[in-house]
């Protein structure tokens, strides 16, 4: 236990947890008079006739024992005393926030430096005020309380965001619970601040009370070099932001204002901040051109990554394209600033480039010739890229390199554009590219249209069989025209980048056309669908036709064999009939696709109306839909149908079933031979009853 100042107006006894020697302006404020009315106020707190005492009949604690008139009285008499302070407010809660327990009070800075009344001087007598008056922390702390004015938290609270807006307590913790910094368990312990700073900064970002959602920053911080060694003393918010002067970033007088950022970094990292300020880079930004890069603007921000970090703008595979190339392939900047063109371009299209896009980590960036952060223009004498300094420059990779090496290997040099021996070989290849493959190409067309037509003419030489009638043979035609057209049309509007896409584009085919197309060939392929189902249903061979197209469990014993007599495992190929199952698998796949595709597609082109019937979700869900299904069926005619009329061995290369509606009898007895046995009656027949014959064209 210590007295108070000798200088009191009375010998108040307060525990040694609760005083050290304080500065002359806490001395100030706590004042004699302060000092006096807390004995007053202590002894009629402790008093039998106090006033509290006399009007409610309440006993401070200790009341019922014999009490010396100069017994010593404190606050935590009674505000450590929950029995006392049980009933003293409306709720359980406003009781526990009346006490103050002794231990907790031991360990806080304010409880070895501060007396009570300084911080509560509205309450020196007893009875206490029933409102309670909010502590002021600028009457000690006024310098801090100048910076937080003019902070970012300030200005929020200004604003009226108190429900966002931090302040002491809300980063310090209680007053009665603040520790020293120095201490781990500060909430503003070096360590902890990243944690105190995503408590509002964190995952769910932070929606100010005029609905400005700032960034989420502390995820990204967390996954940076910063926060992975900040308990090890890497930096955290508070070294890069300020503690209670934080402004933002737009502040000339921010530490994360662009013009001050690589004076902050600088605290750390003094020897690249001052090859920054040295570079043409940090001159451009001292001379106040804001397009100059600084230390964020390659490095990021929060999301600091090593250099060895594939996901680093820093890394090389990405230094080009992403961190440099963000300034030196800008056609604006390059213009605005007369800055050399096309060299994102050359070193991308270079052994350098290809290597180091790979991810060849000893392939050479533009950090390898240029520097990381001592970057200057090639008139500069200490640049590496002057020509006094070129050569070691490129010596660092290729010890016997030589003046002409390192010219052979700049910008002028591997630029096919600018370097005019390089565009005239670019030109003769395009032409002669043009012309030898072009002739190749025209050369095996004409071959191959000859066993076309050959395949056509031996096709109608041949006994046959009507496979399709001429209703069948239109409805495949116009499916087949109709589906090349939607594909076509509706990959160009989800693929607008693909080279085709701008060709068809430079065609004609604008958004408007092609949406246009794009329905008409939909309304043609549903009113086909249509016809199709009327022509099953009313018509002697549509019904014949679906019930041999039925799925049977035949199909799947058939799947079976066959797969066992192409792997060489069995001896006894499939006995297909009329129709097996790679062809019931893709009519019925047709069928599903045809009705959700025209669904869907109903449903994206009146958006307006649908949903009035049913739920919004539906118009993201069916544009999900139609885009898969679209790939599937594209896929499963390239993969399926085009294998078995066009590709597959037997058949190649065509199947001419599509143009003339009929199958040869070799072709029905090898591929079909159930069904060739229905037709014929026989398995021994060589011809099929009833034929044709046709004569070739």
């Amino acid at each position: 236990m210590r007295r108070l100042p000798s200088d009191a107006a009375d010998a108040v006894v307060v525990p040694a947890k609760a005083v050290f020697p304080v500065s002359a302006k806490i001395a100030v404020l706590a004042g004699k008079a302060a000092l006096a009315a807390l004995v007053t106020a202590s002894a009629a707190l402790v008093s039998p006739s106090s006033a509290r005492g006399q009007q409610e009949g309440a006993s401070a604690p200790g009341q019922e024992d014999e009490v010396a008139a100069d017994s010593p009285v404190t606050c935590e008499k009674c505000h450590s005393d929950f029995a006392f302070l049980s009933g003293k407010t409306d709720s359980a809660a406003g009781d526990s926030a009346l006490l103050v327990p002794e231990a907790l009070l031991e360990e806080s800075i304010h409880g070895q430096a501060v007396y009570c009344v300084e911080c509560h001087p509205a309450y020196e007598g007893y009875p206490h005020p029933e409102r309670q008056q909010p502590v002021d922390c600028s009457e000690c702390h006024d310098d801090v309380e100048d910076d937080y004015a003019q902070s970012v938290h300030g200005y929020a609270l200004t604003r009226e965001d108190e429900s966002t807006a931090p302040t002491c307590v809300y980063c310090h913790g209680h007053p009665h619970e603040i520790l020293e910094n120095s201490d781990p368990r500060a909430p503003t312990f070096h360590a902890r601040v990243p944690e105190l700073c995503a408590s509002c900064h964190g995952e769910a970002g932070l929606l100010t009370s005029r609905l400005v959602r700032l960034p989420q920053t502390f995820s990204a911080y967390a996954e940076s070099v910063h926060g992975k060694t900040c308990a090890e003393g890497g930096a955290c918010c508070t070294d890069c932001h300020g503690v209670h002067d934080l402004r933002g970033p737009l502040d000339p007088l921010s530490k994360i204002n662009r013009m001050n950022v690589a004076s902050t970094c600088g605290a750390c990292h003094k020897e690249p901040s001052e090859e920054f300020k040295n570079s043409i880079h940090g001159r451009a930004l001292a001379a106040g051109l804001s397009d100059s890069p600084t230390c964020t603007d390659c490095h990021g921000e929060h999301r600091i990554l090593s250099p060895d970090d594939p996901d680093a703008s820093t890394y090389g595979a990405r230094l080009a394209t992403e961190t440099c190339g963000t300034c030196h392939d800008d056609p604006e900047i390059i213009e605005k600033y007369s800055l050399e063109s096309g060299v994102v371009g050359s070193y991308v299209d270079s052994y350098h480039g290809w290597t180091a896009r790979r991810g060849y980590e000893r392939a050479a960036t533009c950090v390898s010739c240029h520097s990381a952060h001592s970057v200057l223009p090639k008139s500069d004498p200490a640049s590496m890229v002057n020509p006094t300094n070129v050569v070691q420059t490129c010596q660092a990779c290729h010890p016997k390199a030589n003046p002409g090496f390192a010219e052979a290997y700049d910008h002028v040099a591997a630029s096919i554009t600018r370097n005019p021996v390089n565009r005239m070989i670019r030109a003769i290849y395009m032409v002669l590219i043009t012309v030898v493959i072009g002739g190749m190409l025209v050369h095996n067309l004409l071959i191959f249209n000859y066993y076309l037509i050959l395949s056509r003419r031996e096709s109608l030489r041949r006994r046959s069989v009507v496979r399709f009638d001429r209703f069948q043979v239109i409805h495949h035609i116009v499916l087949a025209i109709s589906f090349i057209v939607l594909a076509i049309t509706g990959f160009a509007l989800r693929y607008p980048d693909a080279g085709w896409v701008q060709f068809a584009t430079n065609l004609g085919l604008t958004e408007p056309m092609r949406s246009t197309v794009h329905r008409a060939a939909g309304v043609l392929l549903v009113v086909f669908g249509i016809w199709h189902v009327i022509w099953v249903l009313a018509s002697s061979r549509g019904r014949s036709e679906i019930q041999a197209m039925l799925p049977k469990l035949k199909d799947f014993r058939d799947l079976v064999d066959n797969l066992r007599y192409h792997t060489f495992r069995s001896k006894r190929e499939a006995r297909i009939g009329r129709y097996g199952y790679p062809e019931k698998v893709e009519y019925w796949s047709l069928i599903w696709g045809i009705v959700l595709m025209a669904l869907t597609g109903v449903i994206l082109w009146f958006p307006e109306a649908t949903v009035r019937l049913f739920p919004s979700w539906t118009i993201a869900a069916s544009q999900t839909i139609h885009f898969y299904e679209a790939w599937l069926a594209a896929l499963a005619i390239v993969v399926w149908h085009f294998f078995f009329v066009i590709f597959h061995p037997d058949v190649y290369p065509m199947n001419w079933a599509w143009m003339t509606g009929r199958l040869t009898d070799e072709h029905v007895k090898r591929h079909h031979p159930a069904w060739y046995e229905e037709l014929t009656g026989s398995e021994s027949a060589e011809t099929l009853s009833p034929v044709e014959e046709e004569s070739p064209p």
